[in-house]
């Protein structure tokens, strides 16, 4: 039960900090954030498989492995967007610099 609410504690709590430090345009702030939040989503996926091993007990096999692996195909792609996005966003960020340099 600790977990549980360590869990969504993290995860609700990086949303909030993604959202908020949005509005600063940070490069760093937002990897930061995108970081924390990945890893509250990681932690869901981890909840989810400890709590079908401790009160799963009747459901059936099958169904805990395609919940388990549509939770952590939801996570993958998840984790993959952001790093995409945030490895585009840097690229933009570094040419603009670059132009601004030379310019």
């Amino acid at each position: 039960y600790v977990m549980a609410a360590y869990t969504f504690y993290m995860t609700t709590h990086a949303i909030i900090d993604l959202i908020k430090y949005r509005k600063y345009n940070s490069p760093v702030m937002m990897t930061a954030k995108i970081i924390a939040l990945c890893a509250a989503l990681v932690s869901m996926l981890s909840l989810e498989t400890a709590m079908f091993s401790q009160f799963g007990g009747d459901m059936a096999p099958e169904a805990k492995w395609l919940m388990i692996t549509f939770t952590g195909a939801g996570v993958s792609i998840t984790v993959i967007t952001m790093s995409v996005y945030m490895i585009l966003r840097s690229a933009k960020e570094m040419k603009k610099l670059r132009s601004n340099e030379n310019g």
